[in-house]
């Protein structure tokens, strides 16, 4: 199979706030060590972000990896609401990456990544904030709509990102002002880099179990509900006038086609199990623009 190249899309996580949970590791895989696990970041009452961690001792030379040291200072020096409550948590400011994925249900699910957190200092302001930055192929703008097909007001930019494995398909939302700027000032096949906020509030809901004799259990679930709200943007990229070249749709096309390739031989091989090829689909809404990939 040939491979489309593709430059990798910058996706970034900015995120500042208080250690809300820390849960890290240090394994053994094949030989080599590494921390792994993830450390959550509370930015208000209802918004976290988790970021994943990943970091090897060593470096691919074999000497010794400076970016573990520094994870291991968040292992056992941050604290988290979790240990010590919100008022002596570790406040942070984090740089990382973001990476969307398709779920096994086909839903389109963003992670986010970092080997690198900041201690705020005792004196120093923490003013909390979750924001991103995204380049994409956009490959349709239309309205969002909701469970029963109606119209929320809002407007979905979708769009497909190159990664350092493929391409991945993402969503933006866009609302008012900037949702009307969005939907005049773009168009599908466009390259443009969106910024905006990360918004992942944690939603619990307590549900009470009936029992014969005591009192009724109470059964908490977390469900997460995440949107990136784009609150700004980049000019649409054009070859001899922006900085970064715009994604070549032909190439773009490619890579999609190179992406559902690899999902059916791995759905070949595990026989079940299989991934759904996630690939964006146009709203349903009588008026908007999309591509037919």
């Amino acid at each position: 199979m040939t491979e489309t190249n593709l430059r990798q899309a910058n996706a970034k996580a900015f995120v500042h706030g208080v250690v809300s949970e820390k849960d890290l590791k240090v394994v053994t895989e094949e030989g080599k060590t590494k921390i792994t696990g993830s450390l959550t970041v509370k930015t208000s009452d209802v918004n976290f972000v988790k970021f994943n961690v990943n970091v090897n001792e060593k470096t691919n030379a074999g000497t010794d990896n400076k970016t573990y040291a520094g994870i291991q200072t968040v292992m056992n020096e941050y604290k988290s609401i979790a240990e010590v409550g919100e008022e002596e948590a570790t406040r942070v400011k984090v740089s990382g990456d973001l990476s969307p994925f398709t779920g096994k249900n086909g839903e389109k699910i963003v992670s986010y990544r970092s080997n690198f957190f900041n201690r705020l200092k005792v004196d120093e302001e923490l003013e909390p904030k979750a924001e991103f930055s995204v380049e994409m192929f956009i490959s349709g703008i239309n309205p969002e709509l909701d469970t029963e097909g109606i119209e929320t007001g809002r407007t979905v930019v979708s769009g497909w990102m190159p990664t350092y494995n493929g391409i991945e398909p993402i969503d933006l939302v866009a609302e008012g002002e900037v949702a009307q700027a969005v939907d005049s000032g773009f168009e599908p096949g466009q390259t443009v880099e969106f910024y905006g906020d990360i918004i992942n509030n944690r939603i619990e809901t307590v549900t009470e179990i009936p029992v014969k004799i005591g009192k009724p259990r109470k059964k908490v679930s977390v469900e997460f509900k995440s949107d990136l709200i784009i609150t700004g943007a980049s000019e649409a990229y054009e070859e001899g006038i922006t900085p970064e070249l715009p994604y070549v749709a032909e190439t773009i096309e490619a890579a999609i086609q190179e992406r559902k390739n690899k999902l059916e031989e791995a759905k070949a091989k595990a026989q079940s199990g299989a991934k759904p090829n996630g690939t964006a689909k146009p709203s349903g809404a009588a008026h908007g623009r999309s591509l037919g990939f």
